[in-house]
């Protein structure tokens, strides 16, 4: 069964990303903005997300060392997905404020 709970996932990312100073934060920090918002995620599962995203061109991940901490950078069209700008198959749209 597919986890119908990915493009809210997704949105959540990109909006933490995108309202960070310098537009970036590392898998870690990501997984923690996830748990914020009441999606507990193993580190595989955000790294996931964020190859998905990055596949995509909707973020730019740095795999430092090993490979176990990605530091990734929303782009121009992550920044219009997260704003609401424009729509994205596979990722929900901003929440109405």
């Amino acid at each position: 069964m597919p986890n119908i709970f990915l493009p809210l996932q997704r949105i959540v990312m990109l909006q933490g990303i995108e309202e960070t100073a310098g537009r970036e934060l590392s898998n870690e920090m990501i997984q923690r903005l996830l748990a914020a918002n009441g999606h507990r995620c193993s580190i595989a599962e955000v790294n996931e997300q964020i190859n998905w995203l990055e596949n995509r061109g909707y973020v730019k991940a740095t795999r430092m060392g090993d490979s176990a901490f990605i530091l990734v950078h929303i782009t121009r069209p992550g920044i219009e997905v997260a704003t609401g700008l424009t729509r994205a198959e596979g990722i929900d749209p901003p929440p109405e404020e």
